[in-house]
């Protein structure tokens, strides 16, 4: 069986996987790393959920939403959370006319997203280490991490 992750979605869950997964299934995998500055995301490789799935790499972890907002201009819905192991945190973009997944940003060391701004094309997500995550929508795997 072929895994549909808007109806892991729908369930209250997703992939546990640094990075970001796209609708049709596809993922860029991202790495953090610590700078003395602060923290940044890089590019890492490039896979598919089926080929996690074939290899039974594919683990799924339950979230909850603490925060949503509905961006008219952009025509999507943005959502944020946590994972069920304390130090994850994601971010999750819909389409308002149909309700399609367009991208998820995972993180296992990100801890909780707690809340999300949307400001013209970017996507401002704060979580609870006093950082601001900002995401283009239409490029989510450019990421800059500041300390706020």
């Amino acid at each position: 069986m072929a895994f549909n992750l808007y109806q892991e979605w729908n369930q209250k869950r997703l992939p546990i996987i640094n990075g970001i997964i796209y609708e049709d299934g596809s993922i860029q995998r991202m790495i953090i790393t610590d700078k003395n500055k602060g923290r940044s995301v890089e590019l890492g490789s490039k896979l598919h959920l089926k080929t996690l799935k074939d290899a039974e790499e594919l683990f799924l972890v339950e979230i909850d939403i603490l925060c949503t907002k509905i961006d008219d201009e952009n025509m999507i819905t943005v959502s944020c959370g946590d994972g069920g192991y304390g130090g994850e945190g994601y971010v999750a973009i819909e389409t308002l006319d149909h309700g399609k997944i367009k991208w998820i940003a995972f993180f296992e060391e990100s801890n909780p997203f707690e809340r999300v701004e949307v400001v013209d094309n970017l996507i401002y997500a704060y979580n609870n280490l006093n950082e601001e995550w900002i995401f283009e929508i239409n490029n989510p795997t450019n990421i800059v991490i500041c300390s706020i």
